[in-house]
């Protein structure tokens, strides 16, 4: 047996889904007041709206048997109820139809995350559960288990261990002499020797309130320091260095071109009330200069060095 779950926002959408082309055998409409799945969809979305957080109320379950296990209508639906109660659906609203459009059997479960008491239950931990719950039909069948791809390693017992997604290998990389200046130097200076000599950089970057180590490589790519190793978080790096005094400098540089830029707008605008003043007697009784139309100027925050 092989379970598969999945969260979304759309009773309706799935109820359609379910029992589109007439393939759906219905084999339990659980705590509700509707006998239909269309009209059951409506009830549970009424439903759902007690709880104004959760944005997806709707829990698709799915669950498929090998063509080897012998199984009826009535072990489906039994079958379907003991994982909703491993799961703490057991007493909530659930729609369980039974497909036979592929070689496999299976069956589908649509079930409202929101409860009576207008909380949803958690969906932390789902598949270690759902896997738990098979295991023991099956061992109680004498059927020969079928782990799916979220089924624990046979030696290892761990779950998932990865990317989950396809990404690109060199995200992450860095050449040996990156890694090692980041983790093994003593001092700034000898920190951004090293990475330079690797033909990369690091750089302080502001990130919201917050501020990170990012290496730049010679190619463009961009990898947060961090996720070479966690001893390499610009936290861990100043806890071991201390403060970067070139970053400190470009900080410095960046507040004085600041001030500067401040400066010189308060001089065009003094100099300019100085003209008005000098040529006003020769101007006529009803002259009035235009006023430029204010524009607020946006403010950088302050660098934090």
């Amino acid at each position: 047996m092989i379970g598969k779950v999945r969260k979304g926002d759309s009773f309706g959408g799935l109820a359609r889904y379910l029992t589109r082309d007439g393939r759906a055998l219905v084999l339990a409409l659980d705590h509700l007041a509707s006998d239909t799945p269309e009209a059951a969809a409506h009830e549970m979305s009424v439903a759902a709206s007690l709880s104004r957080r959760t944005t997806k109320p709707v829990l698709h379950l799915a669950l498929s048997y090998a063509a080897t296990e012998a199984v009826t209508p009535d072990l489906m639906r039994e079958d379907a109820r003991r994982v909703l109660r491993a799961l703490g659906l057991g007493e909530h609203q659930a729609v369980i139809v039974a497909h036979n459009d592929t070689r496999h059997r299976h069956l589908h479960a649509m079930v409202n995350r929101v409860g009576p008491d207008g909380r949803a239950v958690s969906d932390s931990q789902s598949y270690p559960r759902i896997e738990a719950a098979l295991r023991a039909i099956e061992a109680e069948r004498g059927w020969a288990p079928v782990a799916g791809r979220h089924a624990p390693d046979p030696v290892t017992g761990q779950r998932l261990t990865g990317h989950r997604r396809s990404v690109d290998p060199r995200q992450h990389q860095v050449p040996d002499r990156v890694r090692r200046a980041l983790l093994t130097t003593g001092t700034w200076a000898d920190l951004h020797s090293g990475v330079r000599g690797a033909g990369w950089r690091l750089e302080i970057v502001q990130r919201g309130r917050g501020s990170g180590a990012l290496l730049v490589g010679p190619n463009g790519e961009r990898v947060a320091a961090g996720r070479i190793d966690r001893g390499a978080t610009l936290t861990q790096l100043r806890r071991r260095l201390g403060r970067d005094p070139q970053a400190r400098a470009r900080a410095l540089e960046k507040v004085a071109r600041a001030r500067s830029g401040r400066a010189k707008r308060a001089f065009r605008t003094a100099a300019g009330a100085a003209l008005t003043g000098a040529v006003a007697p020769f101007l006529s009784p009803g002259f009035q200069p235009v006023p430029r139309p204010h524009r607020p100027r946006r403010r950088d925050p302050a660098p934090r060095i």
